[in-house]
């Protein structure tokens, strides 16, 4: 019998600050972000599911929230890395981070996870590249690092100034990276989350890039109606190539234009979806999931 389990984990970037963000931007202040880290995590807490929620720290945003996000860890919530680059230890590094040769990758990534350990005590296995920057070897770099999960943005991005942030041919659902190229699959014990994105063509954040399910839109039905459309066929696709491992998520930042009632329609609905396709929803953290990827096997 197919496994109809659709697994689910949603992720959410904790930006350094606006001012020290130049590319990817982020909250104006401390007290900004920590407003919207509680208002994110309340959906979640609310709803019984804190395991279904993945708080992506830089390490700026671990020093300053070092208690929030020790207390949301001893709770049930999942606290990963994304070190901003550039951002992360600004203004030091000012390229992506797939711009840097493979030595200074790894010199940033070490640099970046000592700084976020450092600010929370804790460990973690997973990691997610600021804008999806990365380069054929970053796969590898990670795995060597001891990081069993990467996040990957929605496949189908398209962008020829940043060739770095490209997601053409990713795969939409989640497979093992390949030390020999980003667009392969392999037998790196990293497995690769790509964001669910639009498959329609009907929507895009911007050209080439394709809307996901973060929470940084204008709130009301046009938003609503394409979380559904991005939702309803994510899943099918899955099912139609009966993907190994289904898994699916919401996303977004700590910023005030992450509103929180797009947060709840998308985390609300993903249940009525499930449902509807005939899926057993099973909210748990990206290692757990790496887990049950492991016992299936077949990758």
């Amino acid at each position: 019998m197919k496994d109809r389990r659709l697994f689910w984990f949603s992720c959410y970037d904790l930006e350094p600050l606006k001012a020290k963000s130049p590319s990817c931007g982020g909250p104006e202040t401390w007290a900004e972000s920590e407003a919207k880290i509680l208002e994110i995590t309340g959906v979640f807490r609310d709803r019984g599911v804190p395991q279904a929620c993945l708080l992506n720290a830089t390490p700026e945003a671990a020093k300053a929230h070092a208690d929030l996000l020790r207390s949301l860890d001893a709770e049930g919530f999942h606290i990963a890395i994304q070190p901003n680059v550039p951002g992360f230890r600004y203004p030091t590094y000012d390229k992506k981070l797939g711009q840097y040769p493979p030595d200074e990758q790894r010199e940033i990534i070490k640099l970046a996870l000592s700084d976020w350990e450092d600010a929370l005590g804790l460990t973690t296995t997973t990691y997610t590249p600021c804008c999806g920057s990365r380069s054929n070897e970053t796969h590898a770099i990670l795995a060597e690092l001891g990081f069993r999960q990467v996040r990957m943005p929605a496949p189908g991005r398209f962008d020829p100034e940043w060739p770095d942030r490209c997601t053409m041919g990713v795969f939409p659902a989640p497979f093992h990276a390949s030390a020999k190229h980003r667009l392969l699959a392999g037998d790196l014990p990293l497995l690769v989350f790509p964001n669910a994105g639009d498959k329609t063509g009907r929507y895009a954040r911007r050209p080439g890039y394709p809307a996901d399910l973060r929470g940084e839109y204008e709130v009301g039905e046009r938003t609503w109606e394409m979380y559904r459309d991005i939702i309803d066929t994510h899943l099918e696709l899955l099912i139609m190539l009966d993907a190994p491992i289904k898994w699916i998520g919401t996303n977004g930042h700590n910023t005030a234009r992450c509103a929180i009632q797009n947060v709840e329609y998308a985390v609300d609905y993903l249940p009525q979806a499930a449902e509807k396709y005939g899926l057993e929803l099973v909210p748990m953290g990206p290692e757990e999931v790496h887990a049950e990827a492991n016992k299936i096997g077949g990758f």
